[in-house]
């Protein structure tokens, strides 16, 4: 009899949405929503898990729209750190941040949906600014490093700022036009390559 009742409950505990099941899951929901019109629980009985393994994934509701970016940024200061000490800087520059978004948006095919939420949402727009500092000064603490100089060095900062503009502005491009994960990524190397041609001077291998 106990093993009959065994047989009836199956292997064992249900399987739990893995932290990428759920981001699909909730941001399909806050942009059917709202980032603002959506609470934690209601995201939490969307994705058929519990808070604590919530919290577990993401830290806070903001965390959904912001844990992949900063995994993008761990890639970027990765890639970074891994360049030849031959390497062109701005070259070296331009192929870790083209590198680091194109696996972030291959592996997920909601990875770019976040900055559609980020325009509509005071309440992230607000807290964005953390996020784009570091992404900015993963760059700038590479070139001070290859210069000789501090990432407080104006030339540096204004580098990886500029660095910054063309991928803000190729987001922006991608939201109004709405084409592949991969025609964005070949757009930001386009820029890249054309703003750091320019900057080259500043930075010679």
């Amino acid at each position: 009899m106990s093993s009959s009742r065994s047989a009836g409950r199956g292997p064992g505990r249900p399987h739990a949405a893995s932290r990428r099941e759920v981001e699909r899951t909730v941001i399909a929901l806050l942009r059917r929503d709202g980032y603002d019109g959506v609470s934690v629980e209601q995201m939490v009985e969307a994705a058929g898990i519990g808070r604590t393994t919530f919290f577990r994934y993401f830290g806070s509701k903001a965390g959904v729209i912001w844990y992949a970016f900063d995994d993008t940024i761990e890639g970027l200061e990765s890639r970074l750190r891994a360049a030849a000490p031959d390497a062109d800087p701005l070259d070296a520059v331009r192929h870790a941040v083209v590198a680091s978004n194109r696996a972030a948006v291959l592996s997920s095919d909601v990875w770019l949906e976040r900055f559609r939420l980020l325009d509509s949402s005071p309440a992230l727009r607000a807290g964005a600014y953390e996020h784009w500092e570091r992404w900015k000064l993963a760059i700038a603490r590479y070139l001070a490093d290859r210069a000789g100089t501090t990432p407080q060095d104006p030339l540096v900062l204004a580098t990886a700022s500029a660095c910054q503009g063309v991928f803000v502005a190729d987001l922006r491009t991608w939201l109004s036009v709405g084409d592949t994960g991969e025609a964005f990524s070949e757009r930001l190397d386009r820029n890249l390559a054309t703003l750091t041609a320019a900057l080259r001077a500043l930075f010679p291998a």
